[in-house]
């Protein structure tokens, strides 16, 4: 059965781009497991591989903090969020990646110079993951534990298309929507006729989201299951599979393959505003780095006006409409 995560990074700011990211395993069942579960204890599975982000710094490869990216930042720095990154490319036998050019063109279906309309994106190969221990491959201990990982995706869209979604959409909230689904179609594409346990972050109070997969799956017969007073659980059945989709309120800490997804798109969109401020601070070397939320990005705005305008760039290049 598969098992994915989705969960996104960048919703809420002015400036940068909003990165959704996945992660897709395959789990060998349990013996005694139902094939309708909604759960297969992947955290359990991989004890003394992965932790919580609470707790000691650790000095060796293992284990790796994987967990709701904020908590991961807060607690590890960006050194956190990539050793999670760099932990599911170990899982599939391969290096972990080196600067954000890498990490787009083997996790991304976008490539770099999608993002050249903007100047201070045009060479992500200056915005370099921190050094760690890396664990060498993973893969045979992962699959010791039934585990097996597949995919890690992130979906990168940055101000100018955002902002063409918006308009054409009308409802920030149903852009976010369609940019999770178009990722997850995308794997679930790769991966055809194998049942999946999908866990997604609720967004807000939301409740209902019958409407939302049937526009998803237009084929699909969606069907509510009974859910926690936190979660919103459907069955969705294909023509050649069974999906059991889960929005779950903090899903990053419920399930280690939303967590997984988390750091991804946070690690992506860290690595982008570090392209962003490091370009700005060439022009102008007094001007202190934003985040991109709204309240420092109007601050930061305000001090590099006078860069957009010596180098005659659109602000629709930089900032969002919502």
């Amino acid at each position: 059965m598969l098992h994915i995560g989705v969960d996104e990074a960048g919703y809420g700011p002015l400036l940068g781009p909003l990165v959704i990211g996945l992660s897709a395993f395959r789990v060998q069942p349990e013996a005694g497991s139902g094939a309708d579960d909604w759960a297969c204890g992947l955290r359990k599975r991989l004890k003394g591989i992965v932790v919580r982000a609470a707790g000691g710094r650790r000095e060796g490869p293992l284990p790796v903090p994987v967990d709701d990216s904020k908590a991961v930042k807060q607690r590890h720095g960006l050194e956190g969020l990539a050793r999670g990154v760099g932990l599911f490319a170990s899982a599939m036998a391969t290096p972990p990646p080196a600067h954000l050019e890498d990490l787009i063109v083997r996790y991304s279906d976008r490539q770099p110079e999608a993002f050249d309309p903007a100047p201070w994106f045009r060479d992500l190969s200056h915005c370099e993951l921190p050094r760690y221990p890396w664990t060498g491959p993973l893969d045979e201990r992962f699959a010791a534990r039934g585990v097996q990982a597949l995919d890690l995706r992130v979906l990168p869209t940055d101000a100018p298309e955002l902002n063409a979604s918006f308009d054409a959409v009308r409802n920030k909230a149903n852009v976010l929507g369609l940019l999770s689904a178009t990722l997850l179609v995308s794997v679930l594409d790769r991966h055809p006729g194998e049942d999946a346990l999908v866990i997604m972050d609720r967004q807000g109070g939301r409740r209902d989201y019958a409407g939302y997969l049937a526009r998803v799956f237009p084929f699909a017969i969606v069907s509510p299951a009974a859910s926690p007073a936190d979660e919103a659980r459907y069955r969705v059945r294909l023509p050649d599979r069974l999906l059991h989709v889960r929005f779950v309120t903090k899903g990053d800490r419920v399930s280690l393959a939303v967590g997984w997804a988390s750091m991804a798109a946070k690690l992506t969109r860290e690595l982008f505003m570090q392209g962003l401020n490091g370009w700005f601070h060439e022009r102008l070397p007094s001007v202190r780095p934003t985040a991109g939320y709204v309240t420092d990005g109007r601050r930061f705005l305000e001090d590099v006006e006078a860069v957009l305008t010596d180098e005659h760039i659109d602000r629709e290049l930089l900032v969002r409409s919502r």
